[in-house]
């Protein structure tokens, strides 16, 4: 008798429990979406035909993360990217098929990719051509055999001192296992590995200085560089999405929200922690944040705000990642992956408009510009069409790490200390002068040539929550296998990680490859990954 009854109140026990479960899963997220940059915002548009109640949550009150357009008054007409501004179509044709389908409209990105033989160099105080690099106006102490271009130098230092041209596996995997000549695979070493045994420290700074990259350099795997054939000079064609970068997440966004009721938005809600309940439920806890002026800060003195969701995407940065509490990040192999398999690259982005374009003035003009200043690379973004003569400079676009302390520098003596959560700020007078005299020089023009500007805004992509404008793969890594990994961390949970630092195909500085990171996840949410090729 006394076993009945203990059976019958275990009875229903379990059915309040299941009830309780019913009720309280009713309340949560089906999908829970962490970040509204562009692979948040793809993911709700990608699920946003399963009838599930899904919500995006996003750290700050703004909607892109890295995707940032912004327009200045007297040039309207004109993109101010602060971040993402170009794709290569050929190559990233997930992005490219997208765009279509959403109906944005692309042009022509005036300034293309990479240098052109017409790109002026300035270094060492010397002025020359891109296509004028390895001869005889040079301006570097080289060895004879490394009087060359860049790019055939490089090649010539992997062909001379690997197994390039005979490593007999598939092409896709071919930069892993490339070995120079000691014997040792490109993915088990770094760029400077290789530098240093085979190109003389001169070389090196020739190579540093007249890039328009430092990150993509020196300790970062040798895997990213290694060259499979010659350089080419064939010009990939450069678009641009006609309405700026940001247009992409937010319609996204739009049709996301537009599909479904039971689709939201909460913004200004940071997630420092997931707990999983008995139920197999995620509860999440949120800190609450405030922006004010384009700064967003944690709100330090208020409870968490707790959420919960049957399954959860997380579409952030790898420092996000890092400092996220939850116990499928701190598993051995996968906080190695986060801690060590990549690493943030900085980025700064500077632009200022003009009631003329002065700087066509210049002998040296070109509208590319590669210089070994705190400026790194010039753009000319081209006169308003609007108002015509009101012109965009980009006086700088650098990734050298010293360069982005120093503007840093100059940002906090203007606005005073730069923390977590800050992104863009606007010019000072000291910023001003600075940049006015790199541009002196490296246009060679006297300073009473250039006018004051009419307005000026700068990006540093280095604090939380985004760690840095990109990522980058360091050696002792396949690819492959941490994305693989990283895509769902844990065997036991339906949390999916979504960032594009892990990319193994275009790279975090590609947007295409945060789409990519997307489609790796959706056979989980029982949709088909679209083509990554």
């Amino acid at each position: 008798m006394f076993v009945r009854k203990i059976a019958s109140v275990m009875a229903v026990l379990f059915v309040v429990r299941i009830e309780a479960y019913r009720r309280s899963s009713k309340r949560c997220d089906d999908v829970a979406i962490i970040g509204a940059g562009i692979a948040g915002t793809y993911s709700g548009w990608r699920l946003r035909h399963l009838n599930q109640k899904i919500t995006i949550y996003e750290y700050s009150d703004r909607v892109g993360g890295r995707c940032y357009t912004l327009r200045f008054p007297e040039t309207p007409d004109i993109n101010v990217e602060m971040a993402a501004a170009r794709f290569v179509p050929k190559k990233h044709k997930l992005l490219y098929a997208t765009l279509r389908e959403l109906g944005l409209q692309t042009e022509k990105f005036i300034v293309g990719k990479g240098p052109s033989k017409d790109t002026t160099v300035y270094v060492r105080g010397e002025h020359l051509r891109h296509q004028d690099l390895g001869g005889d106006k040079t301006p570097y102490k080289l060895h004879p055999d490394e009087r060359k271009p860049v790019k055939q130098l490089q090649w010539e230092m992997y062909k001379n001192y690997t197994d390039v041209l005979t490593t007999n596996v598939t092409e896709d995997v071919k930069h892993y296992y490339i070995k120079d000549v000691d014997g040792i695979e490109m993915y088990t070493q770094s760029v400077m590995s290789m530098y240093n045994k085979f190109l003389t420290p001169e070389a090196q700074k020739y190579i540093a200085e007249t890039s328009g990259f430092d990150t993509l350099e020196f300790d970062i795997s040798a895997s990213v560089e290694v060259m499979t054939s010659p350089p080419s000079n064939e010009k990939e064609e450069v678009l641009t999405v006609s309405k700026g970068f940001q247009s992409i997440p937010t319609t996204f966004l739009e049709r996301f929200l537009s599909e479904n009721k039971r689709h939201n938005i909460k913004l200004n809600h940071h997630l420092k922690a997931i707990r999983k309940s008995k139920s197999g439920i995620y509860n999440l806890y949120f800190e609450p944040t405030i922006t004010r002026n384009g700064r967003t800060r944690i709100i330090t003195n208020r409870p968490c705000i707790r959420k919960c969701a049957k399954k959860v995407i997380l579409a952030v940065n790898r420092l996000s990642l890092e400092r996220l509490q939850w116990q499928g990040l701190y598993q051995p192999h996968i906080r190695e992956y986060i801690t060590k398999a990549v690493k943030d690259a900085s980025a700064g982005k500077y632009y200022l408009s003009y009631n003329s374009p002065w700087w066509r003035n210049s002998p040296f003009y070109a509208d590319y510009v590669i210089s070994d200043t705190p400026l790194k690379q010039t753009y000319d973004f081209g006169t308003s069409k609007t108002n015509p003569l009101n012109s965009l400079l980009q006086p700088m676009y650098t990734d050298v790490g010293i360069h982005i302390s120093y503007w840093k520098e100059l940002v906090e003596r203007e606005n005073g200390d730069v923390t977590d959560g800050d992104i863009a700020f606007p010019m000072g007078k000291e910023m001003v002068n600075i940049t006015n005299k790199y541009l002196s020089h490296i246009y060679k023009l006297p300073l009473n040539a250039i006018p004051q500007p009419i307005s000026g805004i700068i990006s540093l992509w280095d604090n939380y929550p985004y760690g840095g404008a990109w990522q980058e793969w360091m050696p002792g890594y396949i690819w492959t296998d941490v994305e693989q990994q990283m895509t769902k961390p844990s065997k036991e949970d339906d949390v999916f990680v979504v960032s594009n630092a892990f990319n193994s195909r275009s790279f975090s500085y590609w947007t295409d490859g945060a789409l990519q990171a997307v489609e790796l996840a959706m056979p989980y949410f029982g949709l088909k990954s679209k083509a990554l090729d």
